[in-house]
């Protein structure tokens, strides 16, 4: 019974382990986004919340992956590799470059074979091509040409539940360099807009507002107002959006950033399946053609204003494949 009491009231062993853990994510939190932010206080249980709701959400974003792609030779085993790699040499170099994949190896306990995440960044040509269209071969056929580049290998792991595993904890890293990312991006835009309200109260000087002649330095005008009404048009529209970049910018309301970005994690951090259709040559075609291949992915979507976008793939290597391509495409 007393237990019971005390299960709900949050203050049983298993509660206080959760709520230590749970202050410590906080504290790593604030870590990567601004420690000045442990200046105020009560920041604890400002974000703790928000940060139960971001796990929630997280972790339910990442059992969605597709089945992992095995990298490995032929290239003709798996059509999708020739869509992803420009050949061979390139896959191996991936490999051969992972600081994190060789550490993994360099452990007998790890075994001969690792899951990990494959991220790339996704680009789309447009262009015009030659193609067959009704029987007639035509040479201004607008085609959309897919390409993968930056790739990266992340989290290698023992098994594909230990990269689920994992990928949960990098999820929320993540996520706070999106937040970081935010905070900077809005003092960014403080600054540029104070060096805007600057010159425009300088332009309203020499324009003769204050029956006083002002030479202005400040280089090229030719983005600012000719006429006076013009400049103090431009100084009301600017103030308000001054206001609140600068009521952001202070601890009180980067503190706000942080909690409504953890309260809403969907907004800053999100995956979407992409499905792709690809002939040899990475043109989109029409799914079950000759040739086509199927290639099914997530693409992860970072921050809102200036989104980052990036493709991600769970795959399978195995150690003698490694040796294989070495052996085949490795400098001699």
């Amino acid at each position: 019974m007393f237990e019971h009491v005390l299960r709900r009231l949050g203050l049983d062993a298993g509660s206080r382990r959760q709520a230590k853990a749970l202050a410590a994510q906080v504290e790593q939190l604030i870590d990567g986004c601004d420690r000045r932010l442990r200046l105020l206080p009560d920041y604890q249980r400002a974000l703790a919340p928000g940060l139960r709701v971001s796990q929630d959400y997280l972790s339910g974003l990442l059992e969605q992956l597709p089945p992992p792609l095995r990298l490995s030779l032929p290239f003709s085993r798996d059509p999708r590799l020739g869509l992803l790699f420009s050949g061979p040499s390139s896959l191996l170099q991936l490999l051969d470059g992972s600081a994190e994949l060789r550490e993994f190896f360099l452990s007998a306990s790890n075994g001969d074979e690792v899951w990990a995440l494959l991220s790339m960044q996704r680009s789309e040509t447009r262009r015009f091509g030659a193609a067959l269209e009704g029987g007639e071969l035509r040479n201004d056929v607008a085609q959309v040409v897919v390409s993968f580049d930056g790739h990266r290998l992340m989290m290698p792991s023992v098994s594909d539940e230990a990269l689920l595993r994992q990928s949960g904890a990098h999820a929320l890293d993540v996520l706070c360099a999106v937040i970081a990312r935010h905070l900077g991006e809005r003092e960014q835009a403080r600054q540029l807009a104070e060096v805007e309200q600057t010159r425009l109260m300088l332009r309203r000087r020499a324009l003769g507002a204050d029956d006083c002649t002002v030479i202005d330095g400040g280089g090229d005008c030719g983005d600012l107002p000719d006429t006076l009404s013009g400049v103090d048009a431009r100084l009301a529209e600017l103030a308000p959006r001054l206001a609140a970049l600068r009521e952001d910018a202070c601890l009180e309301g980067m503190l706000r950033q942080v909690r409504q970005i953890l309260e809403r994690p969907a907004d800053y951090f999100s995956l979407r399946a992409v499905t792709l259709h690809l002939n040899r040559m990475g043109v989109q075609a029409e799914p079950g053609g000759d040739g086509v291949a199927e290639l099914r992915l997530k693409e992860v979507v970072l921050g809102r204003e200036q989104s980052v976008r990036r493709a991600l793939l769970p795959v399978r290597i195995r150690r003698d494949d490694i040796a294989e391509l070495r052996r085949r495409f490795g400098d001699d």
